[in-house]
């Protein structure tokens, strides 16, 4: 497990849009946004999932995930790849429901089907300059 550099942490603690890619069982890759990323520890990325049975099909089919984070405010553009498990109960998914569910007064969202844990392999650093496209240490 790799650990998240700190200005990733910074930004996902609080939550945060990502873009989360997966692979279909056709060899086609998907892109879905969630609103719902976030931390509960230093090693592993989080959302929920409220909407799309695309992503849930297609991490049954193939765990492996990249996950594209990107802040123009704090000057962060991160890619996370690493390998996903879906949770539907536990501390974890109770966490994750329980931010939603506050959130859904608001939003009007419905209930969390599941609660997807992303054991972070590597970083990469997707910002403009000489580092760009190279793995962050």
């Amino acid at each position: 497990m790799t650990k998240l550099p700190d200005e990733l942490l910074d930004l996902l603690w609080g939550g945060h849009n990502i873009w989360v890619a997966t692979i279909g069982p056709d060899g086609w890759p998907n892109v879905s946004i969630k609103g719902s990323g976030a931390l509960l520890d230093d090693g592993n990325l989080y959302f929920a999932d409220m909407f799309s049975h695309k992503t849930r099909e297609n991490l049954e089919h193939d765990d492996r995930v990249a996950v594209g984070i990107h802040d123009p405010e704090r000057r962060v553009a991160m890619q996370v790849k690493g390998r996903a498990t879906l949770l539907t109960e536990g501390d974890a998914f109770d966490q994750i429901s329980d931010r939603v569910a506050k959130l859904s007064a608001k939003l009007s969202l419905p209930p969390v089907k599941y609660v997807v844990r992303i054991e972070v392999e590597s970083v990469w650093d997707m910002g403009p300059g000489p580092h760009a496209g190279l793995e962050v240490e």
